[in-house]
């Protein structure tokens, strides 16, 4: 499995893309394959509540860390 179509690292994408200020279809458009998870978290993202989306991208956000700190994210 490459690392485009890893559900890690498209989850990390999308939460970063988010925060460059991408959203909805934006979110996934150049991941050639999207995976469930991923696509899953770029909706919850679309939530109408913003306290909701920042709940959602703030637990990803720590993942992300998590990951990088760890040298887990490839």
């Amino acid at each position: 499995m490459s690392s485009l179509t890893h559900p890690i690292f498209q989850r990390a994408y999308v939460a970063l893309s988010y925060v460059a200020g991408r959203r909805e279809a934006e979110l996934l458009e150049a991941l050639p394959t999207v995976h469930d998870e991923a696509r899953l978290f770029a909706q919850r993202l679309s939530h109408p509540e913003r306290e909701r989306r920042a709940e959602v991208l703030a637990r990803e956000l720590s993942r992300v860390a998590l990951a990088l700190e760890t040298r887990s994210l490839k």
